[in-house]
């Protein structure tokens, strides 16, 4: 037996009915044949789903006249359906024309016959009508009246055959007030502008623009008309190619991550336009540190008095005399947890010798550069340092410095190739260097070459490298530290109170080993035993011990210093180990070492002790301080 439906809904209505628009296509036996407006699925509906829905008022029935008043609708207003889908301003002046048209239906009631002519400006039914609306809706002074000798400041009435069309568009459409509203966003040509084949040109152009060679868009839009085929059918529509403007429009068009990573390559747009990190990477102070090097924008000279000299390219050597103008290097040790800078020195190269000074300045008081370069706040106390992270440069990615960092007890980590992101903070440190410090020097060079056209930095030279240093270590004392930094975990708050947070919070740092920082981070020179003892970097060593290990012949010994300071600190010597031996151990304190030289002269701001001439085949192993 066959059921009869419920409800009337006769073919073509359409089914409001889980979020879907669905067009009853037929009515079937066991239930209804519907098609989705959206997807094109066509299925089947039973009766009782159906009927269920609406009786849950889960579905609204559309009928098929509704269904064609409300594409008109939709096709008038341009997609609006209710006053609440305009702006505030928009439902403003719907409220105005709603109210004029009300009040041309009552005055028609009322027998008074309107025209056109007479809602004029200059009609007679004019001011009759702007009254009524008036009192219907008095916020929005038809009449313009003037207050206090100002301009009037109200709604502009149109004429009258404006007027007319209002009226006759709300009854066309049964009263919606929304056909009431502005179409100025309708305006304009809404068929495209250019034909298929055109629309395939320029996707032509802009997919071989997309080229890591990175090609002018003039070249390749020049080529593509040579080659770019088209059919006698597509040259009977538009024989013309696009031009060269709207080329250059759509490519404008285009995301900047796209252009990027089509014209630079994936890793360059993984650098420019990836995604910042948002972890905090370390709490503890001297937990991690990022180090690295960087060639300064600034051009800088020995004593800045010689600024040229007549040389003979054939005898003249490589390397740079001390009062020639040259760029240095800045190495750097930045704490991840509180962004402060741990060390910093400049050098002319970037070697494993300068990456140990580096080290034996973060882990030493730097009381010294603040006495020397009149800093007034205190720079950052030696802390033990945890975890290394740095680039594959060969300053940092090599035997010596690794050693003497796994035997210092850091865990070394070794950043990936082409990927600044690895090592964030450090990177960022090097440009707030250059454009704080650097840029107000003179000699600058400016980020990349032939940025200043009307400047020469070597012409303009006149810091020697001491004075740079100065200037560095002054901004890195007294300045830096005490700025709000906006970085992941900071927060707004300056280094220093960082340090200070990270102390409170997570108890005090470790102390450096001041005997690992001689072994592993050391300089080693060779020298000969003999009855006045051993002698390094110009400084005279001597104990009972070592004499009678040497008994008056030559024998290899290897001093470890505890400190080598100005003052002159208890050193010990003790004998090289052989291969295979256990490590021996130094002298007691109980019988010092005697020291009877003046104090070392000072390696200046790299913190590196130069290289003597080679002796015989002892060695000796000290750190500087």
């Amino acid at each position: 037996m066959t059921s009869q439906p419920l409800y009337n809904i006769p073919r073509g209505s359409v089914l409001q009915l889980d979020g879907r628009e669905l067009t009853v296509s037929v009515r079937e036996e066991s239930g209804y044949a519907v098609e989705c407006k959206e997807t094109g699925e066509c299925f089947t509906l039973s009766l009782e789903r159906v009927e269920t829905a609406i009786r849950n008022r889960d579905c609204e029935v559309i009928k098929p006249a509704a269904v064609e008043k409300r594409k008109a609708l939709l096709e008038y207003t341009g997609g609006l359906e209710c006053v609440e889908q305009l702006s505030e301003d928009d439902q403003r002046i719907v409220q105005a024309r709603l109210a004029l048209v009300i009040a041309q239906d009552e005055l028609r009631a009322e027998g008074v016959k309107l025209t056109q002519r007479s809602m004029n400006k200059s009609g007679t039914h004019r001011r009759l009508l702007l009254n009524r609306a008036e009192e219907i809706a008095p916020g929005h002074n038809f009449l313009g009246t003037r207050r206090g000798g100002k301009l009037a400041s109200g709604f502009d009435v149109p004429q009258g055959r404006t007027l007319a069309s209002y009226r006759d568009v709300y009854h066309r459409f049964e009263q919606n007030p929304v056909v009431l509203a502005d179409r100025d966003r309708m305006k304009g040509r809404r068929e495209p502008r250019l034909c298929e084949w055109q629309e395939r040109f320029i996707d032509y152009v802009l997919n071989r623009w997309h080229d890591p060679r990175q090609p002018k868009l003039a070249s390749v839009f020049k080529l593509a008309t040579k080659v770019f085929h088209r059919s006698p059918r597509e040259m009977a529509q538009e024989i013309n190619f696009p031009s060269i403007t709207t080329v250059r429009t759509r490519a404008k068009a285009i995301s900047d991550v796209v252009a990027v990573l089509g014209r630079g390559g994936t890793r360059h747009g993984t650098n420019t336009k990836g995604a910042g990190s948002t972890d905090v990477r370390a709490l503890a102070f001297g937990e991690k540190f990022e180090w690295d090097q960087c060639l300064l924008s600034i051009f800088t000279s020995g004593d800045g008095v010689e600024r040229a000299e007549v040389i003979n390219p054939k005898e003249a050597p490589q390397e740079l005399a001390d009062n020639e103008i040259r760029r240095c290097w800045l190495h750097m040790i930045l704490d991840v947890a509180t962004r402060e800078v741990l060390g910093w020195i400049i050098s002319e190269t970037a070697d494993a010798d300068h990456s140990k000074a580096l080290l034996r300045m973060a882990t030493r008081d730097k009381t010294k550069e603040k006495v020397r370069y009149g800093c007034k706040q205190d720079p950052a106390p030696p802390v033990r340092l945890g975890l290394a992270l740095a680039d594959n440069g060969t300053a940092t990615r090599n035997a010596e410095v690794y050693a003497s960092q796994l035997g210092m007890g850091m865990t070394v980590m070794t950043a990936r190739a082409y990927q600044p992101m690895d090592k964030q903070f450090v990177e960022r440190l090097f440009g707030t260097t250059q454009w704080d410090v650097l840029n107000f020097q003179p000699g600058y060079t400016g980020s990349r070459p032939g940025e200043l056209t009307g400047y020469d930095p070597k012409a303009s030279a006149e810091l020697s490298h001491d004075q740079l240093y100065g200037t560095i270590t002054r901004y890195f004392v007294d300045e830096y530290p005490f700025r709000p930094h906006r970085g992941t975990g900071m927060f707004g708050a300056p280094p220093r109170q960082k340090r200070e947070e990270a102390l409170r919070r997570y108890g005090p740092i470790e102390a450096p080993s001041q005997r690992s920082r001689c072994l592993h981070l050391g300089e080693k020179v060779q020298a000969t035993t003999t009855s006045e003892g051993v002698r390094a970097f110009n400084i005279p060593f001597n104990s009972t011990a070592l004499q009678n290990l040497a008994a008056g012949t030559e024998k290899e010994v290897t001093a470890a210093p505890g400190q080598l300071m100005s003052r002159g600190r208890t050193s010990g010597v003790v004998p090289a180990r052989p291969a295979g031996t256990a490590l021996s151990k130094p002298p007691s304190a109980s019988t010092p070492p005697k020291v009877s030289a003046p104090p070392p002269q000072s390696a200046g701001p790299t913190d590196v002790p130069q290289r003597r001439g080679a002796l015989r085949r002892h060695t000796m192993t000290t750190s500087r301080p």
